[in-house]
């Protein structure tokens, strides 16, 4: 992971690279919000839930899942992504995430011609070893921030409220969520699904399936942490499915130190899904 620069605040969860060997790896990539992704080396093919498929440019996007998609790695392979925050899809891409996900998106559908040749570019100079990746996410971080769309008003107000009261507790009452705005439960589920894919409710399921995914990936989970956790789900069967269903992945596969494991930082998540405390304690 690489932290996002001050300038990229609101706009990235976090900068990430994948770097491997040669030979080929297949690997879960759990349920993320937008990527912006450029591929220094190698090939990525991704099938995502209904069947499609998709294989990586050198400059790509891969946009939100609702689902955990299924990754075939060709390498040797280092790609260098931007995970966008929710609002900053909207202002670059303007293609509401009900409607556009879980599949493959050309970057000439979003980016302008001098923008993709600015990412090539830096993406040629940072294979010969002239830059860093680092200095890739620089350029990522110039065009996320020079989107050209424009937030409706009050839009940002409501995902940053939803993005809080996710991040309030494993499992906040929806209640809470439409008393803390001043719009009706209609126009939340409206805009969430603009943002996220799904109603409130379902942001919930899959966020709370994502934050159980990170807590017992770690080594020596204590008992009162599984507790807290299986609080959450109606039962042990619930927990495993909707986990496999987010990270691809079941309880008993987390711990082994893949790139399926480390795919789970929260950081890639942003505030809301990052593990509460509490629970961590």
């Amino acid at each position: 992971m690489i932290a996002p620069a001050a300038e990229a605040a609101g706009l990235v969860h976090t900068f990430y690279t994948i770097a491997t060997g040669p030979g080929t790896i297949e690997e879960a990539v759990p349920a993320y919000s937008a990527q912006l992704l450029v591929m220094v080396r190698g090939t990525v093919r991704l099938t995502f839930a209904d069947g499609t498929t998709g294989t990586s440019a050198s400059v790509f996007i891969n946009a939100p899942q609702m689902t955990s998609a299924h990754a075939v790695i060709d390498g040797p392979v280092l790609q260098i992504g931007a995970s966008l925050t929710h609002t900053a899809w909207q202002r670059l891409a303007n293609l509401p995430a009900d409607e556009v996900h879980d599949r493959l998106i050309p970057a000439d559908a979003v980016l302008t011609p001098d923008q993709i040749a600015a990412i090539e570019a830096a993406a040629a100079d940072c294979r010969d070893g002239r830059i860093a990746p680092e200095d890739v996410c620089a350029v990522l971080t110039e065009v996320i921030a020079a989107a050209p769309y424009s937030l409706r008003p009050g839009h940002e107000a409501v995902v940053e409220a939803i993005l809080r009261w996710l991040a309030s507790g494993f499992d906040p009452a929806l209640a809470e969520l439409y008393a803390s705005v001043s719009i009706s439960p209609r126009q939340v589920q409206r805009i969430c699904r603009r943002f996220f894919g799904v109603a409130p409710a379902q942001v919930l399921k899959r966020f709370r399936a994502l934050r159980a995914a990170m807590l017992l990936s770690q080594p020596g989970i204590s008992q009162e942490m599984h507790d807290q956790l299986m609080a959450t789900f109606f039962d042990q069967a619930h927990l495993i499915r909707d986990i496999r269903r987010y990270t691809g992945r079941t309880p008993s596969q987390f711990g082994r130190d893949t790139l399926a494991d480390k795919l789970l930082d929260p950081a890639g998540h942003g505030e809301a899904g990052v593990p509460l405390k509490s629970a961590a304690e």
